[in-house]
């Protein structure tokens, strides 16, 4: 599903991930851990080419990371950044973005499928007729999740999504994205969302080990 391949990236001139070999199967639930600025978002953004490959390459379903293949790419993926992007007037504007655009307009909604999905993760569907800039944090990460799940992505690139929320919505989308068939490479210090993935790893000064 995913595989790096001797990957080193870097940011505006620096090394900050050196020669790094790992793979994820379908459905796999990886973490990754470590030091602030030790590379952790720098690997995720790479997967999306947020990042520069400086050498080796990553590869999803097959497809390697390169320019002519990113647009294919990430119809299979969805990054959810620690501070989402929730810009537009309202709630639903930000909740169906996505599906104004070509490639996603077929996919579209219903309100039922809306409702269910917001139903799951603890939203009420009144939160879509507020103004987005008055949403909670929580409320943020929640409904740019919902955004992924309604686009029918399989691949979730998570970076500490559990930090502004409460336990009972924690545990709401535990169950979407940690409980299903789902495949998650996430960063997180969360100890209850680290336990829960089946796979650790820890960047280092530039390394990845993996704990046993």
């Amino acid at each position: 599903m995913i595989s790096f391949e001797a990957v080193t990236i870097g940011m505006q001139g620096r090394v900050l991930v050196h020669d790094v070999s790992f793979s994820i199967m379908a459905g796999e639930k990886v973490v990754l851990r470590g030091k602030s600025g030790s590379g952790k978002t720098t690997l995720l953004k790479a997967l999306v080419g947020g990042a520069r490959i400086m050498h080796g390459v990553i590869r999803i379903n097959g497809l390697a990371v390169l320019p002519e293949n990113i647009q294919q790419i990430r119809q299979d993926l969805a990054y959810i950044p620690q501070e989402p992007g929730v810009s537009r007037e309202t709630a639903a504007e930000d909740l169906l973005l996505p599906f104004s655009f070509k490639a996603h307009r077929s996919q579209e909604p219903t309100a039922a499928q809306i409702e269910v999905v917001l139903a799951r993760l603890l939203l009420d569907p009144a939160i879509l007729g507020q103004k987005s800039a008055t949403l909670s944090g929580g409320e943020k990460q929640r409904l740019v999740i919902a955004r992924a799940i309604l686009l029918n992505k399989r691949i979730f690139l998570a970076d500490e999504i559990t930090s502004a929320l409460d336990a009972e919505s924690k545990q709401a989308v535990f169950s979407f994205l940690l409980e299903t068939d789902h495949t998650v490479l996430s960063i997180s210090h969360d100890p209850e969302w680290i336990g829960r993935c089946s796979r650790v790893f820890t960047i280092e000064n530039g390394s990845l080990r993996e704990e046993k």
